[in-house]
């Protein structure tokens, strides 16, 4: 008895070298699939993040490894949308394949601007019309699901609006009779970059990853000053001669901001101000000194949704007091 166990013993480290060996012979031939990934989604993360995090070396094929990403696990996105994508759910990676290969590293010790035709956000919400010219002067219409390139001059008509996601979980929401363009936009480690530059028109947004780091550059210009952020958000109306009816404005004369959250600095070729949560200002023009106003009723106009969700919680607020008429009245009926 005891000689078996010995016997048992001894042959056990042999059997476990044997399965090892086997293992990986039967990888080599191709039985098991070592390149396939998954990962359980988790609470506040985007498609965005996870493909900027797993594929930082593969930039230019972003929009391609999404697309493949929402195919391949429809059951973790609502509605096939990319931006809509489930907590706690378990989702597929795709392999490095011939029609997604990795991009070797710069040479140069330089951060690298990048130009290229990689997506930096995408269309979530559209009303009316808008539409891009592209660097190229190439037009295209904007609608739900959209792209937007860094490049891309963006403009809303009279009852335009869109909300844009963006590689850094920023939500933009440019409103009526805007014009957008945007100058850079890129995720590089320590070189983070967001410079958009509005023309005219209004624009609410709310930052993302860029700008929450001493080290990002975030820039928001316009003809009459810049704004740079610090993880915040905030709204900024400039020359903007109409309003979303198309009616004449007596609002256009210069540029309005207000931060809903955080803080932001205001730089004029007169002076630099720093302004907190609740605060407005305005700049009569560029050679004009930046003064604290009070943010008037439809200097800031509120986005199409959140019109609807205010004007519902008062429609239900005016239907309590008619179901208690009607219902005293029924008492009275029947007594």
């Amino acid at each position: 008895m005891s000689s078996m166990s010995t016997f048992r013993f001894k042959l056990s480290p042999i059997l476990l070298i044997a399965c090892l060996v086997l293992s990986f012979s039967a990888q080599a031939s191709g039985k098991f699939n070592t390149e396939k990934r998954y990962l359980y989604v988790q609470q506040g993360q985007s498609i965005f993040s996870i493909v900027q995090v797993l594929y930082a070396d593969q930039q230019k094929y972003w929009p391609e490894i999404i697309r493949k990403i929402v195919s391949t696990n429809p059951h973790a996105f609502v509605g096939a949308d990319a931006t809509k994508i489930l907590p706690g759910e378990r989702i597929e990676l795709p392999a490095y394949t011939s029609s997604i290969r990795p991009t070797p590293p710069p040479t140069s010790s330089k951060a690298v601007v990048y130009k290229g035709p990689s997506a930096v956000g995408q269309v979530i919400t559209s009303r009316g019309r808008a539409f891009v010219l592209s660097e190229d002067h190439k037009r295209r219409d904007l609608m739900l699901g959209s792209e937007v390139f860094v490049g891309d001059r963006i403009f809303t008509g009279v009852e335009g609006f869109i909300r844009l996601s963006m590689i850094d979980d920023a939500k933009i929401d440019l409103r009526c009779n805007s014009e957008m363009r945007i100058e850079d936009y890129q995720l590089l480690r320590g070189a983070n970059r967001s410079v958009l530059r509005l023309i005219k028109g209004s624009v609410k947004k709310i930052t993302g990853s860029i700008g929450k780091v001493a080290e990002d550059i975030y820039e928001m210009h316009t003809p009459i000053a810049t704004v740079g952020v610090r993880g915040t958000e905030y709204a900024i109306r400039v020359l903007q001669s109409h309003g979303c009816d198309g009616s004449l404005d007596v609002n256009s004369e210069g540029m309005f901001v207000k931060v809903n959250q955080g803080v932001i600095n205001v730089t004029s070729d007169q002076q630099k101000v720093a302004l907190n949560t609740g605060q407005a200002a305005h700049i009569a023009d560029d050679a004009s000194q930046i003064k604290a106003i009070d943010a008037r009723e439809g200097v800031f106009e509120e986005a199409p949704e959140e019109k609807k969700r205010f004007l519902g919680s008062i429609s239900w607020l005016l239907l309590v007091p008619v179901l208690l008429l009607l219902r005293r009245v029924k008492g009275h009926v029947y007594s």
